[in-house]
């Protein structure tokens, strides 16, 4: 078995032994008096659904409800088979309903032109960890569940309408992919590097003790830190890159990450420190992109 089922007080985490993509997402399923809370339940994998409701038929649960981070199909892609009410930020809502949508935030029309591939993010997605769509409501601004108050926190960067989950009274967050184990990627229309700082900030103010991320072990708030100083280490070596006279993308990409520069997701990387010093007055390309809105 590929995930190490886990059991903590007032709840069950299935974690997944690997946490690199396309494993799955951690699953952490909530219990009070016969309900569940299911919390990102991975791949759209029809195994992944079949563990989800043998944990549920095992701990007697009548009614469940399932509650997305965001809408990348590591987390959402199994929601389909669980026939239970989905809900995600509101911003989110669209792109779990229609998964072909999520090329807006991916910025995929950039990677192609960038790359000058013809690139398919659902087919690139089907193959390694499939995503359906699934009818989702949008999130409350607070969820009640059994003794648990969850505040759900609005955290762009990886994805516009990325959320935090929100125990104050426990000390506990469930951080989506905010500080796990594997940093995550972001782009220009997911929030960029500068929502990625200031979602760290949001979250570096929370009185937590423990943080149940979606890839890898349970961690601390420190993570935060650890988070930062690679985007700031990112941009100095852009910067520096610079200044020794780099002058194309490709030449940028490989000094962020060498020879694997041309991956989708360190493309958008680097377009979104890009952005973020175009916005400060560092223009570094004459080719006209588009400017991408703030979303967050």
């Amino acid at each position: 078995m590929m995930v190490d089922i886990i059991r903590y007080e007032g709840f069950i985490m299935l974690k997944s032994k690997n946490p690199k993509w396309p494993a799955s997402s951690n699953t952490y399923i909530l219990l009070s008096d016969g309900e569940a809370l299911i919390i990102d339940p991975g791949c759209g994998f029809d195994e992944r659904a079949k563990l989800i409701e043998n944990v549920l038929k095992k701990e007697k649960v009548k009614r469940s409800t399932v509650v997305l981070t965001h809408a990348h199909p590591d987390h959402m892609g199994a929601a389909r088979f669980l026939r239970t009410n989905v809900l995600i930020h509101e911003i989110e809502v669209k792109y779990a309903k229609n998964p072909r949508l999520l090329s807006e935030p991916f910025n995929v029309d950039h990677v192609r032109k960038i790359l000058n591939i013809d690139f398919d993010l659902i087919e690139y997605f089907m193959g390694l960890c499939p995503i359906h769509p699934v009818d989702a409501s949008p999130l409350p601004e607070k969820i009640n569940f059994g003794d648990y108050e969850i505040k759900p926190i609005l955290t762009p960067g990886h994805s516009p309408g990325h959320v935090a989950l929100y125990l104050k009274r426990e000390k506990v967050l469930f951080s989506g992919d905010l500080l796990g184990e594997i940093m995550a990627w972001y782009s220009p229309g997911g929030g960029g590097v500068e929502g990625y700082l200031e979602s760290l900030a949001k979250l570096e103010r929370l009185k937590v003790e423990r943080v149940f991320p979606s890839h890898g072990d349970v961690t601390s708030i420190e993570r935060v830190e650890k988070e930062r100083r690679v985007l700031e280490e990112r941009e100095r070596r852009i910067l520096k890159a610079i200044e020794r006279g780099v002058k194309s993308r490709e030449e940028l990409g490989k000094a962020l990450f060498g020879e694997k520069w041309s991956f989708f997701t360190n493309v958008l990387i680097l377009e979104s420190h890009l952005v973020k010093l175009r916005r400060e007055g560092i223009y570094l390309f004459n080719e006209a992109w588009g400017e991408f809105p703030k979303t967050f």
